[in-house]
C-alpha cells in the first residue's frame, strides 16, 4: 500500500487496522464489512470512519481501491515461494509504505531538540537491534552530536535515567515495540520526566504509546522453516531519513544565524 496519510493523524486503533490491511489486502476485497470488522475486532462504524479518514466514501470504495492494487500485482506476478524476487518485492512495498507515513512534525521536534546538543542515551539490548543502534550512534556523531552514550546493560541505563539531566533524550529501537526490557526502561524514563524517542513498527504497540515522540515503519513478519524473516531495512530507512532531515534542519539554522550576523 502507498496511501499518503500523515501517521500522527491516525489513532492507535486506526494504526492497528492499517497494519492488518497492509498484511491482508488480497483477502479483504472479498470480505463483507461485517466480516472485516470481525477480523479486526472492531465495529462496522469504526471501519466506516477509518475508510472515510483515508478519503474513501465507505468500505465498498476502499475495497475497490484494494482490488485495483491486486490487479497491478497480478500483472507483475512473483513466486509464492520464498525467493529473492518475492523478498525484494515485499521489502519494496514496506519501504514505500514507510516513506508515505514518515511524520515530518515529529522529525522537526526531534531535530529541534538535538540541535541544543543534549545528552543522548541509546539502549541496545544486543541482537539485530544492536546493528541499528550502532548505526544511529555513528550517524549522530557524524552530525556533530557530541554527547551520545550507548549501553547494552539495562542496569547502567537505569542509573542514567535516575541521575541524568531532565533535558536528556533516551532513544529506543524495537521492531515489535513490546520487548520487555526496552519497554520497562522507556516507561521508567518517562516517569522520571525524560524525553523518550522510539523507532518501532506501525502496529499498535506499548513502546510507541509511552514515548514522547515515535517514528514508525511498516514491516511484515514472515516465517521460513522457523526463521524470522522480518525486514530490518525499514528501520534503517527511518533512521537514514531522519538523519538527512536533521542535517537539512541544522543547515537552515546556520543559514539563519549567518544572515542575522550580516
Amino acid at each position: 500500500m502507498n496511501l499518503n496519510i500523515p501517521l500522527h493523524s491516525l489513532s492507535p486503533k486506526e494504526l492497528e487496522i492499517m497494519q492488518y490491511v497492509h498484511e491482508h489486502s488480497d483477502a479483504i476485497v472479498s470480505m463483507s464489512i461485517q466480516t472485516f470488522a470481525q477480523e479486526i475486532n472492531y465495529s462496522t462504524s469504526t471501519v466506516i470512519r477509518f475508510c472515510r479518514k483515508l478519503g474513501f466514501s465507505g468500505f465498498p470504495e476502499f475495497k475497490y481501491f484494494l482490488k485495483n492494487l491486486n490487479i497491478q500485482k497480478e500483472q507483475n506476478p512473483v513466486s509464492s515461494d520464498i525467493s529473492v524476487a518475492s523478498i525484494k518485492n515485499s521489502i519494496k512495498a514496506d519501504l514505500e509504505s514507510t516513506s508515505s507515513l514518515l511524520n515530518s512534525d515529529d522529525m522537526f521536534q526531534i531535530a529541534r531538540l538535538l540541535c541544543s546538543n543534549p545528552p543522548v542515551y541509546l539502549y541496545s539490548p544486543a541482537g539485530l537491534t544492536d546493528i541499528s543502534v550502532s548505526y544511529l550512534e555513528s550517524m549522530l556523531f557524524i552530525s556533530d552530536c557530541q554527547k551520545v552514550y550507548k549501553t547494552t546493560a539495562s542496569k547502567a541505563l537505569r542509573h542514567f535515567i535516575q541521575t541524568a539531566d531532565k533535558k536528556s533524550i533516551f532513544i529506543f529501537i524495537s521492531n515489535s515495540g513490546r520487548f520487555e526490557s526496552t519497554l520497562n526502561l522507556a516507561k521508567e524514563a518517562r516517569l522520571h520526566g525524560m524525553i523518550v524517542i522510539s523507532i518501532s513498527s506501525i502496529e499498535n504497540n506499548d513502546l510507541a504509546e509511552v514515548s514522547t515522540y515515535n517514528l514508525r515503519f511498516f514491516s511484515k513478519k514472515r516465517e521460513n522453516d522457523g526463521a524470522d524473516l522480518t525486514s530490518r531495512l525499514c528501520s534503517f530507512f527511518v533512521l537514514s531519513s531522519f538523519i538527512e532531515y536533521f542535517s537539512f534542519y541544522k543547515k537552515g539554522l546556520e543559514h539563519e544565524n549567518f544572515s542575522e550576523s550580516d
